[in-house]
Parts: structure tokens; C-alpha cells; sequence
């Protein structure tokens, strides 16, 4: 089975995307713009946002994307973490990278970019995952930092970001073999030694899935779902992305109602569990006999 040459155009914009995005972020800047901005930048390169793009700041660690008329800001002394993917034809890429404007932190933002880099040189076919969680758990200690133990990397599919095998960030037993052509994501994340090294959910909800198409009997919400269906099938989306066909007061109020009658899945906001800084880098990745090919 061959890799779809799909993989590799994404992964081109991709890498584009996130050299760009990290010359041009700076204090000041609006979190809406940043997501605003990468999206517009994957579209105009010929690829399509996998899933809204990621705006992480200091203990957020996953899943916040911005608001409608969001109003956060970038500032001195935050840790920004940008998560992005790209997919063409449903064929995914996801790769994430962190921007320090806080110089007590920028070894721990060094020591998350070179464990993944230690972590892929691990990578071949038939490696086990654990293995790999094994080098990025020894990496990030012998540094001086922790790893969050309840974030790890995966497979991708298509249409599937998360393709049911997991890569952690610590070491496991007993876990399965990387096979050759497929594409996996490989993402460390890291706090300081007196963080807890879990995430916990917030109470904010703002990246939303398809899982169900049954229709509800009201024809506003039937309309939404199949809007969503038609755009983004089952791939995660956020209510910015529909303000094109609805009332953006109405948005919420009908997601929150697709969510309470299961026909969406709706992701919280990830935070480490005391409130420390976590730093993330992320690579995509196709494993052969004799090492990794790096899509991004």
C-alpha cells in the first residue's frame, strides 16, 4: 500500500503555514486574528483547516480555538502554543509548534522541541509506541521537565485525526508496532517539574464534531447538520466557520442542542492541572524500514 501523495502536499503547506505564523506572531496580537489568519493562509495554499486552528497560552494545552468575537490577546510573558492541520481529500496533517515571549521558559520550549526530535529518531517500522513515549519521557527528565502523561500522539486517517492507535508521551507496556506507510503524529508536551503532568477539562466547549446525522424534527437544526456534514463531514469545526448562514447569536445556542442530543461530540478545553506552562511541538510522520519521513 502506497502513502496518498495527498499527505505530502499538505504537509508542504503545512510547514509553510507554521514558518509564517511564527515570524509574524508577536505580543499584542488578537487570538482571533492568529486562528483568522492560518485558516485564510491553508486555504489560499490549496489545502483545508483539518480542525480550527489551536491557540494555546501558558496552562492551555489543547482544544481552545477562538471565540466569535473573541477578545484574548497575546501578551508579554505568555507561552503560545499553535496547533494547526491540513487536510486534502480528508488525508490529515497535524503539526504544532510553541512561541516563548517569556525568557523563564524558553529552555522548557527548547527541551520540547528537541525531545520530538529525539523521538523521531527513534521512528522506524516496527517500533513500539511505548518506545517512543519511553524516549520522550527520559528526554524531558534528564532536562528537567515533566511530560503531560494524558496527551500522547496518534494515527491519522482519512477523515480520522485520531486513527485509533495512540503514540504517549511516556512509557507503556505491551503497546502496538509503527507500521510502514502510515502517517502518524508525534506531539511531547512539557511543564515544569512541579506541574502535575495531567490535563483536566475546562469548562469551555468551543471545537465541535459530527457523530450522528439523525435528523431532529426541527427543520433549523436538521438544515445545520447537514450544512456541517457537507462542509466538514466529520472532522472538527467551530462556530466561526458557520457565521455565513447563521445568526451568530443563534450559533451557539443550536451546537449546544445538537451536543445534548448526541448528533455532536463537543471537545473541552484542555488545561494542566495546576496551572503550569506547557510547551508542545508536533511533527507528522511516515515511518519506513530505515527511519521516519517528516511530512512537515
Amino acid at each position: 500500500m502506497s502513502v496518498p501523495q495527498e499527505y505530502f502536499k499538505a504537509g508542504k503547506i503545512a510547514s509553510k503555514v507554521c514558518e509564517e505564523i511564527a515570524k509574524k506572531t508577536s505580543i499584542g496580537d488578537k487570538v482571533l486574528d492568529v486562528c483568522n489568519e492560518v485558516e485564510s493562509m491553508i486555504k489560499n495554499s490549496g489545502g483545508e483547516p483539518a480542525f480550527p486552528c489551536n491557540v494555546g497560552i501558558n496552562s492551555v494545552s489543547a482544544h481552545y480555538t477562538a471565540e466569535i468575537d473573541d477578545e484574548s490577546i497575546i501578551r508579554n510573558g505568555d507561552v503560545v502554543k499553535i496547533d494547526l492541520g491540513v487536510h486534502i481529500n480528508g488525508y490529515i496533517i497535524d503539526t504544532a509548534f510553541t512561541l516563548s515571549f517569556n525568557p523563564d521558559y524558553d529552555l522548557m520550549v527548547k527541551a520540547a522541541k528537541d525531545v520530538l526530535y529525539e523521538a523521531i529518531n527513534v521512528v522506524r517500522e516496527g517500533v513500539r509506541v511505548g518506545e517512543i513515549g519511553k524516549v520522550i519521557e527520559n528526554g524531558a527528565s534528564k532536562r528537567g521537565f515533566k511530560v503531560i502523561s494524558n496527551l500522547s500522539g496518534h494515527l491519522l486517517q482519512q477523515y480520522k485525526i485520531h486513527g485509533g492507535v495512540s503514540i504517549p508521551n511516556v512509557w507503556v507496556a505491551n503497546t502496538p508496532p509503527l507500521k510502514a506507510n502510515e502517517v502518524y503524529a508525534i506531539e511531547p508536551f512539557l511543564t515544569t517539574l512541579d506541574g502535575s503532568g495531567v490535563v483536566v477539562d475546562d469548562a469551555r466547549r468551543n471545537i465541535y464534531a459530527l457523530i450522528g446525522r439523525k435528523r431532529t424534527g426541527d427543520k433549523n437544526l436538521d438544515f445545520l447538520v447537514d450544512q456541517i456534514w457537507n462542509r466538514f463531514k466529520t472532522l472538527p469545526f467551530t462556530a466561526r466557520w458557520l457565521i455565513d448562514i447563521l445568526d451568530k447569536k443563534e450559533i451557539k445556542r443550536m451546537l449546544d442542542k445538537l451536543v445534548q442530543v448526541k448528533i455532536l461530540h463537543a471537545y473541552p478545553v484542555l488545561v494542566e492541572a495546576s496551572k503550569k506552562v506547557v510547551a508542545q511541538f508536533e511533527h507528522t510522520l511516515i515511518p519506513t524500514e530505515s527511519g521516519a519521513i517528516v511530512l512537515t
